[in-house]
């Protein structure tokens, strides 16, 4: 006797043997297999039935998830046997499947909003428990990379990127702005330890402006990436320029990796 093939939903046949699958809850809290739901239902009728008030319901309430549990049961079992398994059978339990499944998602979703429930009892019932802990963003690990694209009279033009995306505009994850601090002095401070805030920014270009009596002084600037909660990532490579006022402005280059002792500075041409 040549055995149907198995339908979505049904459990798998081979030869004259019905494979019954593992109960496993998928993202939803009810099973879709046939043989997943049939002990979710199981399990679900027991505990209710046993004490209807430990769960916010009542006795009516477990006599309706009852007979959806008996009606399943009875239109699950014939479809299980290549001798008994016929497509009007396996239509009729899957009609009153979706009547169980509908039923049964109303009362979980009555007890899972139920405060008076605990979570152990709303997870031995086989509801799905919301985490309702944040995953914390980390501290981030990369640092951003500053370019001073241009330059005007007492004015520098400071674009970023990520130090893993330098092709692009986004921030790293987690991280929601960039802090910007700089060292104005004669000549070229590489660290970034004591320098003063330009400020923090979410958007580009960052316009940093700096004082007549600061002209032909140097500028060093710095960067790292900010998260919502305050933590600050590693400061990136200093990036550096002359300040001017009216007249040409030099960029001071400054190696990957930074300065070596006694390395002079290449000086270019700011765009």
């Amino acid at each position: 006797m040549n055995n149907p093939p198995p339908r979505r939903g049904d459990d798998d046949v081979s030869g004259d043997m019905i494979v019954n699958k593992a109960y496993q809850q998928t993202e939803g809290y009810i099973p879709r297999t046939d043989g997943g739901f049939r002990d979710w239902l199981n399990n679900f009728t027991t505990l209710i039935a046993a004490d209807p008030g430990r769960y916010g319901l009542t006795s009516a309430d477990a006599d309706v998830i009852s007979n959806q549990n008996t009606a399943y049961e009875g239109a699950y079992v014939p479809v299980q046997s290549a001798e008994t398994r016929t497509p009007a059978l396996v239509q009729q339990k899957d009609a009153i499947k979706a009547s169980a499944v509908g039923t049964c998602r109303v009362y979980a979703m009555i007890i899972k909003s139920n405060a008076g429930v605990t979570n152990q009892d709303k997870s031995a019932l086989g509801i799905h428990i919301n985490d309702s802990t944040r995953t914390p963003i980390p501290t981030p690990v990369s640092s951003p990379l500053l370019t001073i694209q241009g330059a005007f009279s007492g004015e520098h033009v400071i674009r970023y990127a990520d130090e893993n995306t330098p092709a692009s505009r986004r921030k790293p994850a987690g991280a929601i702005q960039i802090q910007i601090n700089r060292h104005i002095a004669v000549s070229v401070n590489p660290d970034p330890t004591g320098s003063d805030l330009v400020g923090l920014f979410t958007k580009q270009p960052v316009l940093a402006t700096s004082a007549p009596a600061d002209v032909g002084k140097t500028a060093t600037y710095f960067g790292r990436w900010v998260t919502r909660t305050g933590l600050f990532g590693p400061w990136g490579l200093p990036t550096a320029m002359t300040i001017a006022f009216g007249g040409a402005v030099e960029q001071l280059a400054i190696p990957d990796g930074g300065l070596e002792p006694g390395q002079p500075l290449q000086l270019k041409k700011a765009a």
